[in-house]
């Protein structure tokens, strides 16, 4: 006698339980009985149930393969620097990561004011001038790692992560917070065009102070960045999602254009709390872009 599971597995299994031991009360055949009644057949350590052909396993053999490599890809020149670079913030820096979700509804707005003025401006553009702006007034942001000292620095230089044939490059927009957002979209398409031609200069991939990186594009919603040493802060940014949200104090609820920002920082240079008050103005900035103009 076979319990109901025992009975229907083995059928599946093509077992005859006439050759299945049970361990069971007064020799009922368990569940466990036909695993392991199956798995002597596989062995080959017990005879198939009959109208099996002899010798067939229960499942195809598979003869065990290692993977091949099929292709190399080296470890030189911008993808070298690039992997060092990486694993070297990864490894020495104390990273904390803050999450922010953001309504970008005003941000589009503005942006399709822009564009019916014939002015082409990415949220990229936006998110360059308002980190910047952000940077000004929270300085412990715009910082790094000395020589056993923070160097709090004087000049706001953005730099925006690309993706390009070579690898990731990062060219820097410079003194974002003195240009206004058409300028810094000329400047950041400059930028990026040489960056995938291969025409960038060494001033171009230099001498930032923060770092921006959009995954949006590919459906991302959030992650967590690896910081672009010396830097101390790195802001990953997503894609925008239209979902519901409480819009005001009544608990109105509504659907709005929702953005999450993923600031990456290394609490060996800056703390926590102060990193949270510049995520906040950020925040506050894409949510009320014209206070900017």
């Amino acid at each position: 006698e076979a319990s109901p599971i025992a009975a229907k597995l083995a059928a599946s299994l093509g077992l005859n339980l006439s050759n299945v031991t049970g361990s069971g009360p007064r020799g009922r055949i368990l569940q466990a009985d036909v695993i392991r009644a199956a798995a002597a057949v596989i062995r080959g350590q017990a005879a198939p149930s009959p109208g099996r052909p002899q010798g067939s396993p229960l499942r195809p053999a598979l003869t065990p393969s290692p993977a091949r490599v099929v292709d190399a890809i080296p470890l030189a020149g911008i993808r070298g620097i690039v992997s060092e670079r990486m694993a070297t913030s990864a490894h020495t820096t104390a990273r904390v990561t803050l999450f922010r979700e953001v309504d970008t509804t005003a941000l589009i707005d503005l942006r399709e004011r822009f564009k019916t003025q014939g002015i082409e401006v990415s949220y990229n553009d936006f998110l360059v001038r308002i980190c910047a702006s952000a940077l000004r007034e929270h300085p412990d942001a715009n910082a790094r790692m000395g020589d056993g000292q923070i160097e709090r620095l004087d000049r706001v230089h953005l730099g925006l992560a690309v993706d390009t044939d070579r690898g990731l490059l990062v060219p820097v927009i410079r003194d974002a917070d003195a240009l206004t957002i058409p300028q810094i979209a000329a400047e950041s398409t400059r930028l990026i065009e040489a960056a995938r031609s291969g025409r960038s200069l060494p001033d171009d991939l230099t001498g930032g102070t923060f770092t921006i990186t959009n995954l949006g594009m590919f459906g991302v919603d959030g992650f967590t960045p690896v910081i672009n040493l010396p830097e101390c802060c790195v802001l990953g940014v997503g894609r925008i999602v239209r979902k519901p949200a409480v819009i005001d104090e009544d608990d109105t609820v509504a659907v709005r254009p929702m953005l999450t920002l993923s600031l990456v920082f290394d609490h060996r240079v800056i703390d926590g709390a102060s990193a949270a008050r510049f995520l906040d103005r950020t925040a506050q900035l894409i949510q009320n872009p014209l206070l900017l103009l």
